[in-house]
């Protein structure tokens, strides 16, 4: 066992660490006023090459793993409380990562290009208004017209919506081609944008505040059949590649802001006084900390191991995807409820102040709480944990 990183994935996280304390730490009360990224942000990212890494570098990409990608989310994730900048970082990146590994040439040669320098952002179109994580219940249906598909449907609670629609790019888009089959008729589609067949809502969150966010509603949206990522028909299976890529990151980020915020109530804590004497002397305090502590730990671990064993699983085949699915969900139940549980001491521990909109804690509050919905609920987690150790005859279909 080694858990050194290498030494090019170290020089990686320099540059990532001085750009997000730098550029991105500073900028966040203006971010959350505006509620949009600065598109200085987004332009420096796209210098760093962290937007689109994961696309191979034949197409101008750096072909980063799925280990060296959490590396740079949770550097990213230490500078914004609020999750907005890690959530562009890991859509468009884990679901490039997709469209690059199941596009034919054709649409690989036209988009990877674009993706790997962030020209254009890339998301995911799975839930819908009625439907989160029952992909097999979707009615969004894409129809057979000669050699091409006309997709009909609703999304909804899609991130990224008006980045999409301003930058250009398009989605994973997640249909039914078979809608008589359940998750045996579902396709993956990747739809550029169209303002003439893909109508836009905004919707606000609770917390993200310069991330963008909405619903998507196709109409009569026709597209070839080059556009199908992988097989008609086998979207279920491969749809799962890119959202256990984004859990497994979103693990690693919720704890990279819960350490944060843990360190945040540490300083409050030795120069804060109660009763005569810093609130870091009372026993009760430090219990609560070294609890947070000793679960940050376990959480970061599990999600490293989660990323590890999805790249020893693409690259080289050595775990099952069911074995991958279950490590995934056990670092993403874990690491989004700690986490949360943490930040929100943390915030407890500064009092009133905590309270306020000028306390970072308040915004990684909201912003981590997102992650208990956002690519499969917490419910979905421990289903999937359940279903991997009592075996699929417990799991109720």
């Amino acid at each position: 066992m080694d858990f050194n990183f290498t030494e090019e994935q170290e020089i990686i996280r320099s540059s990532a660490r001085q750009f997000a304390q730098k550029e991105i730490a500073p900028r966040i009360q203006e971010m959350v006023a505006k509620r949009r990224i600065p598109l200085e942000i987004i332009s420096g990212m796209k210098k760093l090459g962290v937007l689109g890494m994961t696309v191979p570098e034949k197409y101008g990409g750096m072909g980063a793993d799925a280990v060296t990608t959490g590396i740079v989310a949770e550097e990213i994730a230490a500078a914004d409380p609020t999750m907005s900048i890690p959530v562009m970082f890991l859509v468009h990146n884990a679901w490039s990562y997709l469209v690059s590994k199941y596009s034919g040439n054709e649409v690989a040669q036209e988009f990877l290009p674009k993706m790997a320098k962030g020209e254009i952002i890339t998301a995911i179109a799975s839930t819908e208004p009625n439907f989160g994580s029952d992909i097999g219940s979707m009615t969004t249906t894409a129809t057979r017209s000669g050699s091409d598909y006309i997709i009909n449907g609703e999304k909804s609670f899609i991130s990224l919506v008006r980045d999409v629609r301003d930058f250009g790019g398009g989605y994973v888009t997640v249909v039914k081609t078979a809608p008589d089959k359940g998750t045996s008729g579902v396709t993956l589609f990747y739809t550029p944008d169209s303002k003439d067949h893909i109508e836009i809502t905004n919707l606000e969150e609770m917390g993200r505040e310069g991330s963008t966010w909405g619903a998507l509603n196709f109409r009569d949206y026709r597209i070839g059949e080059k556009f199908i990522l992988g097989k008609v028909n086998q979207g279920f299976k491969i749809v799962h590649e890119g959202f256990e890529f984004a859990r497994s990151l979103i693990a690693v980020m919720s704890v990279s802001t819960a350490m944060t915020c843990l360190n945040n109530g540490i300083e409050y804590m030795k120069t804060r006084k109660a009763f005569g004497q810093p609130i870091g002397k009372y026993q009760g305090l430090q219990f609560q900390l070294a609890d947070h502590m000793a679960r940050m730990e376990a959480a970061r671990t599990l999600g490293f191991k989660a990323l590890w064993m999805y790249d020893q699983e693409q690259k080289y085949k050595k775990f099952t995807r069911f074995e991958v699915s279950r490590e995934v969900a056990t670092a993403k139940l874990l690491a989004t409820i700690w986490s949360f549980d943490a930040i929100n001491d943390a915030l407890q521990w500064h009092g009133a102040y905590g309270y306020t909109k000028y306390n970072p804690q308040e915004l990684a509050l909201r912003g981590v709480r997102s992650f208990m919905l956002a690519e499969g609920s917490r419910e979905i987690m421990k289903m999937i944990i359940a279903r991997e150790s009592l075996g699929k005859e417990f799991f109720k279909e």
